[in-house]
């Protein structure tokens, strides 16, 4: 620093939905460590209702030290914006929390010689081809089918198009531009592909895959200078038994339904994936899945950490917070994390009837009020772990949308309105738990303009 230079204030940038931030916020503080921020400029009941609350005195958004709106894909103000934090900030570290941000955090970590996933595993993990294509050996097969860019088709094209696929059905549709599960779905023949393809926007690209049927899995691994430190699963469930769609419904950690020998070949692709990205620092979540025949299967990776409670869970579960590594990773400190699972958690997301949000309530768990958080606060609170021999404990039922909003079919993460978070004794029934949590939780929706309709 030259002579006189009056020092930088330190601090440390994170890219996140303001909904998701709170345990990096606390940590940061403790740290002293000034907290700049870049989130979505609209989106959600949550995102709004966090936007509304920004420089609220005494809400935890009072941490930030300073924080920008913009859409994932500006890449030119995200970076401006670092630039001119740079030139007032000693800015240690960077970490990104949203999909939406992976390839402008890693833009920004490049700019400012900061720890970063790395390029290849930024621009691989935004793109559903790029994973296919290289990683090509833990993958189901693929083709991708691209609309022509003149306007409507009609049936013949579009049959001639969906044909571009023969391999089994039913098979998968991905979208290529789009997040999370949306428009994803389950295709049961050849004509079903071909009115899809027939409804595509003019030059819009699906993948069109192998149905992978089996266990599905979170694999997410903590990586530092290329090395996975530690890699934990969490067991899924989605609702592409009863939909065609794959949304996530149920996350578990740790699993109650592998054995040592699937655990230790799900860890060894993952490990695989990891080095073929050239993944260098943080967070690589991973999905998989396991079929009967022991064949594991990518369905996607991600170069952030997982959304949901998943985080929540690992702290549930095991004691330890993850936020706290992934700072340390991010500011190219030494990281470990070696957690002892003495609890099992498990989050769920609750169905309803498509109508209007009239109310959420609770009967026979004592004590239990639902949180209604895009109503309130706009950001999920920290849970804390309990003993390991407490007996099963719901830590919370949370309501992500506000009353009055409309409730649509849960073909899409953004479609949930209700989850409860909770866990038990490692060697504990926490089936029971769920089922003994779901008869409680009642969902009342209404139609438009007519009363009495629940869930």
């Amino acid at each position: 620093m030259p002579t006189g230079a009056a020092a930088k204030e330190p601090a440390f940038l994170v890219f996140s939905d303001l909904s998701k931030i709170g345990p990096y916020l606390t940590e940061l503080r403790a740290r002293g460590l000034a907290v700049l921020v870049v989130s979505q400029k609209r989106g959600s009941a949550m995102v709004q209702r966090g936007i509304e609350l920004l420089g609220t005195p005494d809400h935890p958004f009072a941490a930030i030290t300073d924080i920008s709106l913009h859409d994932g894909a500006d890449l030119s103000g995200i970076a401006d914006r670092a630039s001119r934090w740079a030139e007032r900030y000693d800015i240690r570290g960077v970490l990104v929390g949203a999909e939406v941000y992976v390839e402008a955090g890693q833009l920004v970590c490049d700019l400012l010689g900061l720890p970063s996933a790395g390029w290849r595993a930024s621009r691989v993990c935004r793109n559903k081809l790029l994973q296919r294509r290289y990683l090509r050996e833990w993958s189901p097969t693929s083709v991708l089918v691209t609309a022509p860019e003149g306007g409507p088709m009609d049936r013949d094209e579009a049959e001639h198009l969906a044909a571009a696929y023969d391999g089994a059905f039913p098979a998968a549709v991905k979208p290529l531009d789009r997040e999370s599960s949306i428009g994803v779905r389950t295709v049961g023949g050849p004509d079903d592909l071909a009115g899809i393809v027939a409804e595509l926007e003019p030059g819009s690209r699906i993948l069109v895959e192998e149905r992978i049927r089996g266990r599905e899995y979170n694999v997410d691994s903590l990586v530092v200078d290329g090395k996975p430190v530690v890699t934990l699963l969490t067991q899924k469930g989605t609702n592409e038994d009863a939909t065609e769609f794959f949304v996530e419904l149920i996350h578990t950690t740790p699993p109650d339904n592998l054995d040592e020998r699937e655990t230790g070949l799900i860890v060894e692709a993952q490990h695989g994936v990891v080095e073929r990205l050239r993944f260098e620092n943080g967070f690589a979540h991973a999905e998989y899945r396991i079929t009967d025949d022991g064949r594991v299967v990518l369905m996607e990776i991600a170069a952030r950490a997982p959304g949901d409670a998943c985080l929540h869970l690992y702290h549930l579960a095991s004691g330890q917070p993850v936020e706290p590594v992934l700072i340390d990773i991010a500011m190219g400190r030494p990281a470990e994390y070696a957690p002892e699972f003495r609890r099992r958690g498990r989050q769920i997301y609750f169905e309803h009837v498509p109508g209007i949000l009239r109310d959420v309530t609770v009967d026979g768990l004592d004590g239990v009020t639902p949180r209604w958080l895009a109503d309130t606060t706009g950001i999920w609170p920290e849970l804390r772990p309990v003993d390991p021999h407490a007996p099963a404990t719901l830590h919370e039922l949370f309501v992500l949308k506000k009353r009055g909003d409309e409730l649509l079919r849960i073909t899409e993460s953004s479609n949930r309105a209700v989850t409860a978070v909770f866990d038990v004794p490692i060697d504990g029934d926490i089936d029971a738990e769920e089922a003994r949590i779901r008869r409680a939780v009642t969902v009342r929706t209404t139609p438009p303009g007519q009363p009495g309709n629940a869930s």
